[in-house]
């Protein structure tokens, strides 16, 4: 819903009413509409995980990484999510915090992955896997908001090809 409609539209009601419980339900589980938030986004965080370690195991690392960027379907909708929410916990210093956190974590899962990948590849990586996990995220991030206003404004392949150049493969 988040991802369809924005963080602002997405009413506590309207979630309530979407996920089958009662109001009351909603906030036995959770604090007011920033913690219903954080419980979204740690989703979002989970989703990216698994997808950034299916990325790194596929031998053709500029297709798996074109894929996820392709911003179709799943991929669209997370991303949006991630959009929501950023926009929202920046302006938040309390939030912020704890967006900072998931970010952090985000980062050192992608380093992991990278060294993973290196290591399976054979590789040694030009520099070192967090600075490649920030510049892969940020690269990938820049990219995808250019892509939801032009899809055609960067080709799949480039970007791919690009990320992929970062792990040295």
């Amino acid at each position: 819903m988040v991802a369809e409609e924005g963080f602002h539209a997405a009413s506590v009601d309207l979630i309530a009413e979407r996920a089958g419980l009662s109001i009351g339900a909603l906030y036995s589980n959770f604090s007011g509409k920033d913690d219903l938030l954080l419980a979204v986004f740690d989703s979002h965080v989970q989703w990216f995980e698994e997808q950034a370690n299916a990325a790194i195991q596929d031998p053709d690392l500029a297709r798996a990484t074109t894929t996820w960027l392709a911003l179709s379907g799943e991929s669209a909708d997370q991303f949006l999510i991630f959009i929501e929410f950023w926009a929202y916990a920046v302006r938040q210093p309390k939030l912020r915090t704890q967006f900072a956190k998931r970010m952090a974590q985000m980062r050192a899962e992608v380093a992991k992955a990278v060294e993973r990948a290196a290591a399976g590849r054979g590789i040694t990586p030009q520099l070192p896997s967090e600075l490649v996990a920030l510049l892969a995220l940020a690269i990938g991030r820049g990219v995808a908001l250019e892509k939801l206003v032009d899809r055609k404004s960067v080709p799949d392949e480039t970007v791919g090809q690009l990320l992929a150049g970062l792990l040295g493969s």
